[in-house]
């Protein structure tokens, strides 16, 4: 942690001590915003999801953290089933944290329902993850505290390795499915019988870092999935292509593993998800066309139908999907 002007560390000192010193009414009250929307960066420990895992500025005790999304909701009932995944993960991830750095073995988490108890941050959703050592805070004697809130949050930080293998512990052990999300792509065959294949962009590699066919989530159900399939390969490619020239090669529930980039932890980690995957056959594609990279796509190469099979760049799921097209040959 880099050291702190005079002016910073008295600030620090005085998010440390509001609660014990009854200042902290006085503050919330004439913020005359909602901090969470406005969160500092500096204070953000882990965050998946638009889910945020964050040290607790007027802390009651010593670790107390809290999870909340990025977007203003007011209520879980406003949360996707990803992002209340989420929030259970970083739960998990909290108990376990706050045992690690405080050796504080009990945690309540706390949530807020309601315009009354949430008045303080303008009713934007929160839970608070209070490490629970005593009864005594179930009456909220509030403690003197020992750390700032940056002390709090650096001394997590600190502790990423645990951050990491809580949440992969996690997503073995307790993640449950409700739905697949669904994926959609396409090879794109051309008159010479190549392939195009996409390299991924940094912050959209897979593990390991295979080259894949254009295509990704469909966001929309009020299209149809070669529509939303079309969309995808315009927001890669920046080309246009017809829905209708596009026929269903495959569809199978496959399994994929990203590498996660988390800039607070300056830390990289693989997650896998698992989806549903529709696989489309687009032929005679003219390889001329100009291909302009976006979104997840950086480049594009073009491969030979008879070097998919030996390809060490391309997954076994795609090489047994493109199997279904050589007997075109």
């Amino acid at each position: 942690m880099s050291k702190l002007t005079p002016e910073d560390q008295k600030k620090q000192e005085l998010y440390r001590d509001a609660r014990f010193t009854n200042q902290y009414d006085q503050i919330w009250q004439s913020v005359g915003k909602c901090v969470f929307c406005d969160l500092k960066e500096k204070y953000v420990i882990f965050e998946e999801n638009g889910i945020v895992l964050t040290i607790s500025l007027f802390a009651y005790i010593d670790g107390h953290c809290m999870i909340m999304p990025r977007r203003h909701v007011r209520s879980p009932k406003e949360l996707t089933d990803l992002e209340w995944d989420t929030v259970r993960k970083f739960s998990y991830i909290a108990k376990k944290l706050i045992k690690d750095v405080h050796s504080v073995k009990g945690m309540q988490l706390i949530y807020k329902d309601g315009v009354e108890a949430q008045s303080t941050v303008e009713h934007h959703l929160h839970f608070h993850c209070v490490p629970f050592d005593a009864p005594d805070l179930m009456e909220w004697n509030y403690r003197k505290l020992q750390y700032t809130p940056l002390e709090n949050t650096n001394q997590y930080k600190q502790a990423r390795k645990k951050i990491i293998t809580s949440g992969a512990k996690f997503d073995k052990k307790y993640h449950q499915s409700h739905s697949l999300p669904i994926y959609c792509d396409v090879i794109i065959l051309s008159s010479n019988r190549e392939i195009l294949f996409q390299e991924r962009a940094e912050s959209h590699k897979l593990s390991p870092d295979f080259l894949t066919p254009l295509g990704g989530k469909v966001e929309s159900f009020t299209r149809t999935l070669q529509e939303e399939l079309a969309r995808e390969i315009n927001e890669e490619a920046g080309i246009t292509i017809s829905p209708k020239d596009c026929t269903l090669l495959s569809s199978r529930v496959d399994t994929v593993k990203h590498t996660n980039v988390s800039k607070q932890l300056k830390a990289t980690y693989p997650t896998t998800t698992v989806f549903l995957r529709n696989t489309y056959l687009l032929k005679n594609f003219d390889k001329n066309t100009k291909l302009t990279p976006g979104d997840d796509a950086e480049n594009f190469v073009w491969i030979p139908i008879n070097e998919i099979a030996s390809h060490e760049r391309i997954s076994e799921s795609t090489k047994e999907i493109i199997e279904l097209i050589q007997d075109e040959q």
